[in-house]
């Protein structure tokens, strides 16, 4: 049973220090009173965390195993490769060339460098955190400006497939249509909220004077060939960097990780879901909505991971209502990933609000597509439909899974480089053709 009497000294002890710092400080708060009483009622939940792990240290110990297990077995091996070739590529000057060869494109689309590219498409391969870290690093570089970077942060923070489709779809909810809805919906709603976000950016004037005229290769080779000069670091120096800086990277998300476990394993022994789910689950009682949607919700929008496993335990819970509710957690991603994501973007002039912002819209816009996709493509028999429960996913260890994402970062690296230069290619033969008519 959640222990809601220490829930309720927890909310008593905060409201009673809040008001007391408003009657002593006056009722008018200017910024360094509000940054003051903000650094005192964090200082207190920092502190009844630290109480709460000693007075539920079993349950928080199985919390925190599960959470090194999880980033063992799942977490590291699917992104080290992604990283440590990340970084090479970035010092190896590819980045450039691929920038500068999609430069025409993502420009008039997106009012981003041509880098945009390669963001994108290792975010949607790999998933979080990924896409946030490149960008960041991008603008660490100064690769891009700020004004380009922001509207990234929106469209380059997408999950993976392997999540999505294999976790989540087969693993948890047994169906693999709910997987291939969820993925399309997650990809489109990003696709268009970078569109949306270009909408948002000063200078469109800049964007017109592009084209989607292919660029010369012999430019992108310049590109590349001037990155590489600027680096200077010897192919070894660069190799050894980047394992260093993806290690260090890796350690900082399995630290989010488990005490995000941890986190939410004292929201539900305290019973803080179960005083957070109650109002809402009221209102939604009024409506057509199922009301045992609220506590997976909530629990998604900590960590999305546990907010799936819980939403695949709803019983009689219709198609429609799971891939919705489904596309919305993994398109706001949690506070998990928040946490992490805004680890990177501390340490650039960008803006953590805007990039939140930009996850609730991806997560609305998920959802939204999501019901539509179900309403018009779904027959009212199937759509109505329960999930029938975990499928026969096969649970895959440390080497399988980081041997499937090197395969995954080799063949989406391939596909990088050989994109822009068959396009390249064919708008040359098609010229060479045209011309001799």
């Amino acid at each position: 049973m959640p222990n809601i009497r220490m829930l309720h000294i927890f909310l008593a002890v905060i409201i009673v220090i809040a008001l007391f710092y408003l009657k002593i400080s006056g009722a008018a708060l200017d910024r360094p009173k509000k940054n003051n009483l903000f650094l005192y009622l964090s200082a207190l939940t920092v502190s009844l965390f630290v109480m709460s792990l000693i007075y539920y240290p079993e349950e928080c110990y199985r919390a925190a195993v599960d959470g090194v297990d999880t980033w063992i077995n799942v977490v590291l091996p699917a992104l080290l490769p992604f990283f440590i070739g990340a970084e090479l590529l970035i010092g190896l000057g590819v980045i450039d060339f691929i920038g500068t060869l999609l430069e025409p494109v993502m420009r008039p689309l997106f009012k981003t460098p041509g880098q945009s590219a390669f963001v994108f498409v290792m975010s949607i391969t790999s998933g979080y955190p990924v896409g946030v870290k490149l960008t960041c690093g991008l603008r660490e570089k100064g690769a891009c400006t700020r004004v380009e970077a922001q509207p990234m942060l929106a469209f380059c923070s997408t999950s993976g497939p392997l999540f999505m489709i294999g976790a989540v779809s087969i693993g948890m909810f047994g169906s693999r249509l709910a997987g291939t809805i969820i993925a399309v919906c997650h990809y489109l709603s990003a696709f268009l909220l970078g569109i949306i976000a270009a909408a948002f950016i000063k200078g469109g004037s800049e964007s017109k004077r592009h084209s989607f005229k292919p660029v010369g290769i012999k430019r992108a080779l310049d590109a590349m060939l001037k990155k590489r000069r600027l680096d200077g670091r010897p192919f070894g120096e660069l190799m050894g960097d980047a394992v260093r800086e993806s290690i260090n990277t890796l350690l900082m998300v399995g630290g989010f990780i488990i005490m995000f476990s941890v986190v939410i394993q004292l929201f539900s022994i305290t019973g803080a879901l179960q005083f957070l789910a109650g109002p809402v689950e009221k209102l939604l009682s009024k409506t057509s909505l199922p009301h045992t949607l609220v506590q997976p919700v909530l629990s998604g929008m900590l960590e999305i991971t546990i907010g799936s496993r819980l939403l695949s335990r709803v019983e009689a819970l219709p198609f429609i209502y799971t891939v919705s509710a489904a596309s919305l957690i993994i398109g706001w991603s949690g506070f998990s990933i928040h946490a992490q994501a805004i680890s990177f973007i501390s340490r650039t002039d960008l803006s953590p609000s805007l990039y939140m912002l930009s996850k609730l819209a991806h997560g609305i816009l998920c959802c939204i597509m999501s019901y539509t996709v179900c309403r018009v493509f779904l027959a009212g028999k199937y759509m109505d439909a329960s999930i029938t429960g975990p499928g026969l996913l096969p649970s895959y260890g440390f080497l399988q899974n980081l041997l499937y994402s090197t395969k995954a970062f080799l063949a989406v690296a391939g596909s990088m480089l050989a994109a822009p230069l068959l396009g390249i290619l064919v708008s040359s033969i098609t010229g060479f053709y045209i011309k001799r008519s």
